[in-house]
C-alpha cells in the first residue's frame, strides 16, 4: 500500500492546534516555511511534514485528521468527576485523556453503527446490597475467573496480562502506556496518576500507566473495571488507597476483596509472624503490591499501623518493575501491549472494509503505512 505524498488539513485544525501550543507563530514559521499556505489551503504538507508540525506543536498526531477541533472542555464536561479530582492536572495527562477520548468515541460509534450491544449494562446495580464481597463476586463471575486464579499464574506480568485478556474479553477497551503518544521526552508520572476509566456504554476504556509496577497495575486495571461496573468515570490516583470518598473507597474495598478474598486471607496469614516477610511472601502469592496487602491486612485487624508504615516505606522498590524488558526490546510487542486488541482489530477491519480511510487508520493506531501493513499482517485473523 503506497503512503499518499500529501496529506489534507482542515484550516480550522491548523488554527486550533497553533492555538493549543502556545508557541509564537513567528517561531513556527522559521521551522515550517509553508505553514502559511498549509493554513490557506493553497498547499498541503507530506505526512512526513504534518507529523513534524504535530510534534513540534506537541499535539497528538491523530489529531490533524479531525473534522473539527476537539472540545476543549471536555474533562470539565464529559468528564467532569476526572476534573474534580485533578484541577491541576497535567498537559501530559490531558493530552493522553483527549487522545484516548478520541479513539474511544470512533470505536463506540463503530459498534453502534455495527449492531453492537452495551457492554455490562448493570450500572450500580451490582452495589445495591451495598455488600463488597457479593460485588466482587460478581466482578470475577463477568470474567468466568477461578476464584484461586492467582495460585495458577508465576508472576505478576503474567498475572496482569491474563486479567487484561479477560477484561478486554467483555468488550472493555484496556490502554496502557508510559508516555504521550510516541513521544519518549513526554513521561506520565504515577506520582500524579495510575490510570482512568473513560465510561461509555458501548466502548468503556481503561488506560493503565505502564511506568507503574506490575502489582500496581494489576490493583489500577480492576480497580477501574469495578467502576465500570459502577458506571461512573474515574481516574485513579496514590491517594485514593486511602481515599476519604465513599464511593471510591467502597470501590476500593471491592477491589481488595477480589485480589485478596478475606476468606483466603485468614487460611494463609499466621498471626504469629505479621511482620514484613510474611507480608512479602503473601503479596506475591496475590499478586498485588506490598502496600495494597499490608492497607487491606489491617482494614481486616491483623496487623496495626505502625506496620502499614513500614511497608509504605519500601513501596519505592514496588515503583521499579524490574519485568518490563520481558518484552526484549521487540517493537511490536512492545505496541501491542499499549493497544487494545480488540481496538486493533476493529480499525483495521474498517479500513479494510473501506469503513474508514487508511489515513484515518493509521491515525488511529499510530502508526504509519509501512507499519500498519506489519501490524495487519501480524494480527491472528488476517494472518
Amino acid at each position: 500500500m503506497a503512503e499518499l505524498t500529501r496529506v489534507q488539513v482542515k484550516k480550522q485544525i491548523y488554527e486550533w492546534a497553533i492555538s493549543e501550543s502556545q508557541i509564537d507563530f513567528k517561531e513556527i514559521y522559521l521551522r515550517f516555511k509553508n505553514i502559511e499556505e498549509w493554513i490557506n489551503q493553497t498547499s498541503m504538507p507530506t505526512y512526513r511534514q504534518l507529523e513534524e508540525l504535530a510534534k513540534f506543536l506537541r499535539i497528538p498526531f491523530g489529531y490533524m485528521f479531525l473534522d473539527e477541533p476537539p472540545k476543549t472542555n471536555i474533562i470539565e464536561g464529559d468528564y467532569r468527576t476526572i476534573g474534580n479530582m485533578l484541577p491541576n492536572m497535567s498537559k501530559n495527562l490531558k493530552d493522553v485523556i483527549f487522545e484516548m477520548s478520541r479513539k474511544q468515541d470512533w470505536i463506540s460509534d463503530y459498534r453502534k453503527d455495527n449492531g453492537w450491544d452495551k457492554i455490562l449494562d448493570h450500572g450500580a446495580s451490582i452495589f445495591k446490597n451495598n455488600n463488597r464481597k457479593e460485588s466482587a463476586e460478581t466482578a470475577k463471575r463477568l470474567l468466568e475467573l477461578d476464584d484461586y486464579w492467582y495460585k495458577k499464574v508465576h508472576d505478576y506480568r503474567i498475572a496482569f496480562n491474563l486479567l487484561k485478556e479477560k477484561v478486554e474479553s467483555l468488550g472493555i477497551i484496556v490502554m496502557q502506556s508510559g508516555i504521550v503518544g510516541s513521544n519518549t521526552h513526554r513521561s506520565l508520572e504515577i506520582s500524579e496518576f495510575r490510570g482512568f476509566m473513560l465510561y461509555d456504554e458501548y466502548a468503556p476504556l481503561i488506560f493503565v500507566n505502564s511506568n507503574d509496577s506490575h502489582a500496581g497495575r494489576i490493583f489500577t486495571l480492576i480497580h477501574e473495571y469495578i467502576h465500570i461496573l459502577y458506571g461512573e468515570s474515574d481516574i485513579f490516583i496514590e491517594t485514593d488507597l486511602s481515599n476519604s470518598s465513599k464511593v471510591e473507597k467502597y470501590i476500593n474495598k471491592v477491589t481488595a476483596e477480589f485480589l485478596m478474598p478475606e476468606s483466603h486471607i485468614i487460611k494463609h496469614w499466621d498471626k504469629e509472624y505479621p511482620g514484613l516477610d510474611q507480608i512479602d511472601n503473601l503479596s506475591k502469592l496475590f499478586k498485588v503490591s506490598r502496600i495494597a496487602l499490608s492497607i487491606r491486612l489491617k482494614d481486616l485487624g491483623f496487623i496495626n499501623q505502625s506496620l502499614v508504615k513500614d511497608v509504605n516505606d519500601l513501596t519505592e522498590m514496588d515503583l521499579v518493575d524490574k519485568s518490563k524488558t520481558s518484552n526484549g526490546g521487540n517493537y511490536w510487542n512492545t505496541y501491542k501491549s499499549r493497544f487494545s486488541n480488540s481496538f486493533i482489530d476493529t480499525v483495521i477491519e474498517g479500513a479494510e472494509t473501506g469503513k474508514i480511510s487508511y489515513n484515518y487508520a493509521f491515525s488511529l493506531l499510530n502508526v504509519k503505512a509501512k507499519s500498519y501493513d506489519v501490524l495487519k499482517e501480524s494480527m491472528v485473523r488476517y494472518e
